[in-house]
């Protein structure tokens, strides 16, 4: 069994790299390696325009078979825009629930962190959550 504190603790610190690291790819990582889910490479490197990203995420074949859920749970992806500029995905992250639980994701000012949904507000993060129901391997 994985020690999701030390796998975890591993990527804390890890840059933001655009078409390496980026917020999508920490999200399949992180599903595959905690959850064993396999999720589709929606992006596969950060686009340029974050209404890019956005639209992809929208329209995605996938994402209509991910579960929406009012609240973060183990595992939940957390697909977020910035508040008040609607509620299309330009972020995303993991919910873990380690410690007080956060939200593993990965940026360009700050790396890879785990953040409680207290700092997300505070960065202005709109978070919705999903359960991606998606099939082993």
């Amino acid at each position: 069994m994985l020690d999701r504190a030390a796998y975890v603790d591993a990527l804390i610190g890890a840059p933001w790299q655009g078409d390496g690291l980026h917020c999508w790819a920490l999200v399949r990582q992180v599903q595959r390696d905690l959850f064993g889910r396999e999720l589709p490479a929606v992006l596969n490197a950060a686009p340029e325009d974050p209404r890019e990203a956005m639209r992809l995420f929208a329209s995605h074949h996938e994402r209509g078979r991910w579960l929406e859920v009012q609240r973060p749970i183990d595992g939940a992806i957390m697909l977020a825009s910035r508040a008040l500029t609607g509620r299309r995905s330009c972020h995303a992250g993991v919910y873990l629930a380690i410690g007080q639980g956060g939200v593993l994701h990965v940026d360009a000012p700050h790396g890879v962190v785990l953040d409680d949904l207290m700092i997300l507000a505070a960065r202005r993060w709109a978070p919705i959550w999903l359960l991606p129901k998606v099939t082993h391997g």
